[in-house]
């Protein structure tokens, strides 16, 4: 009702509230305006941080299995913790302690005359590398990322052999008339609550290359000498580039794979993954022009136990089940994992005493 004196025309309580919702409106698209904008400046600081969150940048590498179940059932909380701090770069490296102004000099504790970093102690660092033994002939020291290199090469030598195997009692068992087992029947429930079986058709197995023959013959290198390329492929003179870490052959269906097994640093596998693959082109072209299917395998395996989306790959070409697969990225990563973790913890130790490579499957069998 308007009062004496009051010059406010018909009609402007509406048009307060329609202002009040405009600008309740305008107030929730600020806000969500504001949201976009700090999510923003937030992936601008994380991708480009100087020293830490570095992980951010792992285009390649494919995530590790972080339930509460895996995380429990670590060697020691120093695995862990070391799992944890290695992947944000905050391990105390002479280049973290001395950033953070905790020591006077930031050089590798070894005297390689190389800056201290994880990087380099992981994946660069060169001491133990020189001859020992000299009397003795050409016997040359382990060098330590070798050591792990190796080590991850062994779980994936035995994978293959346990895959191989498997399918050439398989196939051997087909050709004797044994069928394989049907599949078992779907159980389904009807509105009533009575049970009833189901048979549906399932889709063929899709095999991979093991599959495909009898006569597989493996050969890895796995630290115990020089091993040539198979000269019933080819014949190499043992040069760069003809030396890959495992070479898988047939010859009735004249297919060869071979494995070529990189360690890096997380950040750097898909430089060296077009690095390895570019480095056994020549090898490729001279094994097709002798009538052989190619399969080249560069796989990589981080130093801190990230494995490259090669991985996935490399099991597929081979025939790996989902569960074969599954335990061999499981076996990978903890081999690699304890490698780094031994290597940073004899970052003060000079020399390097060969060892034999990690065998991480052994570790169940005998809890």
């Amino acid at each position: 009702m308007k009062t004496d004196g009051d010059l406010r025309g018909l009609g402007y309580a509406g048009k307060r509230l329609q202002a009040t919702a405009e600008k309740e409106e305008r107030q929730a698209i600020l806000g969500v305006f504001k949201e976009c904008q700090e999510e923003a400046r937030i992936v601008e600081v994380m991708t480009n941080l100087e020293y830490f969150g570095e992980w951010v940048k792992w285009d390649a590498a494919l995530q590790l299995d972080k339930s509460w179940h895996n995380l429990l059932a670590y060697e020691s909380d120093s695995q862990l913790s070391f799992l944890l701090n290695a992947t944000e770069d905050m391990l105390p490296t002479p280049s973290n302690r001395c950033r953070q102004k905790l020591q006077i000099g930031n050089m590798c504790p070894l005297g390689c005359d190389k800056v201290g970093s994880l990087v380099h102690m992981l994946c660069g660092c060169c001491k133990g590398e020189e001859k020992v033994n000299a009397t003795e002939g050409n016997s040359e020291g382990q060098w330590r990322v070798t050591w792990r290199h190796d080590s991850v090469l062994l779980a994936i030598h035995k994978a293959v052999l346990k895959v191989t195997n498997q399918s050439k009692n398989t196939q051997c068992q087909e050709k004797r008339g044994h069928q394989p087992d049907p599949p078992t029947a779907l159980k389904f429930k009807d509105a009533k609550g009575d049970s009833y079986k189901h048979s549906v058709a399932r889709a063929p197995v899709v095999k991979g290359l093991i599959g495909k023959a009898l006569d597989w013959k493996i050969k890895f290198d796995l630290g115990e000498g020089k091993t040539l390329f198979p000269a019933e492929i080819l014949e190499t003179n043992g040069g760069k580039g003809t030396r890959p870490d495992g070479v898988i052959w047939s010859m009735s269906t004249k297919v060869v794979v071979w494995i070529e097994l990189t360690s890096p640093w997380e950040e750097n596998m898909p430089k060296w993954h077009f690095e390895k693959k570019a480095k056994y082109n020549q090898l490729k072209t001279d094994c097709e022009a002798k009538g052989w299917e190619v399969h080249p395998l560069c796989v990589e395996v981080g130093c801190r136990g990230y494995v490259a989306e090669s991985f996935s790959r490399m099991c597929k070409v081979l025939g790996f089940g989902k569960q074969e697969e599954k335990s061999l990225k499981l076996a990978v990563e903890k081999t690699a994992r304890h490698c780094s973790h031994t290597i940073f913890h004899s970052r003060f130790l000079k020399h390097w005493e060969p060892r034999p490579p990690v065998d991480v499957s052994t570790w169940s069998e005998a809890v």
